[in-house]
């Protein structure tokens, strides 16, 4: 393996570049002369170095004049640059004395002015400047750099290689005393502090990060490789920061959101408003209709708003819905007070109907139909206004005044036919025009019926004749059942007697001897029926043996028919 192979270039924690020997371990910041390419050595001559920075960017500083650059220097220009200055030199005379000239270009700074000692007393020095200045586990490299190196010259008294003085720095941290221990130890929230700086330094941590992942990324800086604080406690460390970061990222999320949701609210609100809705029966547009025509990828407005990418289909939706229930509310609030406004014209519709039915120009009869009514009201306002308006009908007005009437009449009727019983009033059999006169003439001469006009005299008359008429009809009735249970029960004696045996006379005149002492017997009218029935009389054929005929002992039900009251 050739010398120049063994050399390697490497990137620390922060992304700095520096180069290591492979066989001795040796480490520095500058590249090696054999890894130095030919436009590198001409540089060089001239002081030029090139380096990367960070991101790995390529520029260019003189290590002279501590000039950089982005472009690389012009070789040719350098080179003849420095052959005119060798031919000033050359031809010019030396003054005495120059030496004594330079006295006032001197520096006396003790960071530029550091003596040279040797390597043990050099590094026991910069061990004492960091007991000096409190450094423990919590600085990093970076600060010691940037804090000591431009105050104290005893960071200079080490030879300059940085990767040796880090060096340095982690052998101090690994032999402190057991004091200093304990003391970092009692000084946790110095810890907390430090540790959370180095995380934050750390682009490369997000807030879904996990810890073995960071561990790997912190392995090498002070603040964890050094620390005596427990695994633990740097890992809880660790979840807290990330936890913190969570919560920004969270409530950035929200703010974005929250705004992008109000963003949304108003171009829904805007498509909703530009629409048309004569052919739609809500007034709002169809989510199908939305979804197809005005989001997502089918609408290049909506997918032109940066916030709406956060927006998902359910937040859409949602959204969406506030709206619907929004426009339900308002179509709500509006038919409330439609319905409002109509209960109020339509309750007057019904006054104003309500006076016309008891004008004095209709006459309302508890016996009058609709259609009785009808042609004399269908051109009236009070009935037009009528129309299509909610709860009662105009039909349900009149009846209402029809039953108000009937109830009335039924009552007058009671009293008329409390009046006829206590009157004894006799009933003509033959005309019932002579009833009716009788009846008139009876009631207008009382008192209760002073106030009766006289057509509702006459509606009383023809519903006293019409129960009259209908309780003979069921008296009428009643007494067909009771006659034909009484025949009935005829043959059933009939029966019960010429069984088993016993045969059934020739004639009527014969078995009087065995009918005419039965109830059965007595209670029909006549022989001419008893005879009608015992001639159609044909006994069952039983048995020859058995028991006899047996009837079952039930009473038998009042045959007198109930006489309905008049009152």
């Amino acid at each position: 393996m050739s010398s120049d192979s063994l050399w390697k270039e490497a990137t620390d924690g922060n992304g700095r570049v520096y180069y290591y020997h492979a066989k001795t371990g040796e480490s520095r910041w500058e590249k090696p002369n054999e890894l130095l390419s030919e436009q590198d050595l001409a540089l060089a001559k001239f002081g030029w170095k090139s380096s990367r920075t960070t991101n790995g960017k390529l520029y260019y500083y003189n290590e002279r004049t501590k000039e950089s650059r982005w472009e690389l220097p012009d070789l040719q220009k350098l080179e003849e640059l420095q052959e005119r200055k060798r031919e000033r030199v050359e031809s010019e005379p030396v003054e005495e004395g120059t030496k004594y000239n330079t006295e006032k270009y001197s520096n006396s700074s003790q960071i530029l002015c550091v003596p040279k000692k040797p390597k043990d007393e050099a590094e026991k020095d910069f061990i004492e400047m960091l007991k000096d200045n409190q450094v423990d586990s919590t600085w990093s490299f970076s600060r010691i750099i940037s804090e000591l190196g431009s105050r104290d010259p005893r960071y200079w008294i080490v030879k300059d290689d940085p990767l040796y003085r880090q060096e340095i720095f982690e052998k101090y941290l690994t032999n402190r005393s057991e004091d200093q221990l304990l003391k970092e130890h009692m000084e946790t929230n110095k810890f907390n502090e430090a540790f959370w700086k180095m995380l934050e330094s750390k682009p490369q941590i997000h807030y879904y990060t996990r810890w073995p992942t960071v561990k790997r990324l912190i392995a090498d800086e002070p603040i964890y490789k050094h620390s005596v604080v427990k695994e633990s406690v740097k890992k809880r460390r660790f979840l807290e920061y990330v936890g913190r970061l969570r919560d920004k990222y969270n409530e950035s999320q929200q703010q974005i959101k929250a705004k992008a949701l109000q963003e949304l609210q108003d171009y829904l609100e805007n498509i909703i408003s530009s629409t048309d809705y004569n052919n739609n029966s809500i007034p709002i547009i169809k989510w199908q209709t939305l979804l197809n025509s005005y989001l997502f990828d089918n609408n290049k407005r909506y997918m032109a708003n940066k916030h709406f990418a956060i927006l998902t289909h359910e937040d859409v939706l949602t959204e969406y819905l506030k709206i619907v229930g929004e426009v339900e509310k308002r179509m709500e609030k509006d038919l409330a007070t439609l319905q409002k406004y109509n209960y109020t014209k339509d309750r007057k519709a019904r006054d104003n109907f309500k006076h016309l039915l008891r004008s004095t120009n209709i006459e309302i009869r508890a016996n009058n139909k609709w259609q009785d009514i009808y042609p004399l009201i269908k051109s009236d306002d009070g009935f037009l206004q009528m129309l299509g308006t909610g709860g009662s009908s105009p039909l349900d007005l009149f009846m209402d005044i029809v039953e108000e009437k009937r109830i009335t009449l039924a009552a007058q009727r009671s009293i008329a036919q409390n009046l006829l019983i206590d009157k004894d009033f006799q009933w003509n059999e033959k005309d019932d025009s002579i009833n009716r006169k009788a009846i008139k003439a009876l009631l207008i001469v009382e008192k209760d019926f002073q106030s009766v006009d006289s057509r509702d005299i006459d509606l009383i008359i023809d519903q006293l004749m019409e129960l009259r008429i209908e309780r003979i009809k069921k008296q009428k009735e009643l007494e067909e059942r009771a006659f034909e249970e009484r025949k009935h029960f005829y043959k059933l004696m009939l029966q019960r007697i010429y069984t088993n045996g016993r045969s059934k006379p020739d004639s009527f005149e014969v078995a009087l001897k065995d009918i005419q002492h039965t109830r059965e017997f007595i209670e029909l009218p006549s022989d001419e029926i008893r005879r009608h029935l015992f001639d159609m009389f044909k006994p069952d054929v039983g048995p020859a043996r058995g028991k006899p005929f047996a009837v079952s002992n039930v009473k038998k039900r009042q045959l007198t028919p109930n006489v309905d009251l008049d009152y």
